[in-house]
């Protein structure tokens, strides 16, 4: 998956739509059968949509790529501090999501690695990891979970 390390000038906070593309082409490619490229970008600009209305504070979400063991953890620029377990509902495509987690958990698997931290040039974070290393991921970021209960 192509690193951001350098984000696009139009978009200093988020992904182009180009970038996002790439991102789906690459999901597709590692799975089969999968959601259309298309959905899978509609997906993901849905989902910086959210990291960009997140600018209150950390938001882990640990049920947003179903299937996979893995979850998500945002951080806003110059945000750190306590952090709220957060599920989505609404217009994301739910087996875009899967194809996502499958894929970046196939390619967990293939590396070796355990976590995949993407920061904006703004200094928000995103940080994809396996549930196993959420203890580390919080030391490390220095954001401490709080659970809570939803009515």
């Amino acid at each position: 998956m192509p690193r951001a390390e350098t984000l696009t000038p139009a978009l200093p906070q988020g992904f182009s739509a180009d970038e996002l593309a790439a991102a789906a082409r690459w999901v597709v490619a590692r799975i089969r059968p999968a959601a259309s490229t298309r959905s899978i970008a509609v997906t993901l600009e849905a989902l910086q949509a959210v990291a960009h209305r997140a600018r209150r504070g950390p938001v882990c979400i640990p049920d947003l790529l179903p299937g996979s063991g893995l979850e998500v953890l945002h951080i806003p620029a110059a945000q750190p501090g306590m952090c709220q377990l957060a599920s989505l509902t609404g217009e994301i495509d739910q087996a875009a999501l899967r194809d996502i987690g499958r894929a970046l958990r196939a390619e967990f698997v293939a590396s070796g690695a355990d976590m995949l931290r993407l920061e904006a040039d703004d200094g928000a974070e995103l940080i994809v990891y396996a549930i196993e290393v959420r203890a580390i991921v919080m030391a490390a970021t220095g954001v401490q979970l709080v659970e809570t209960t939803q009515q």
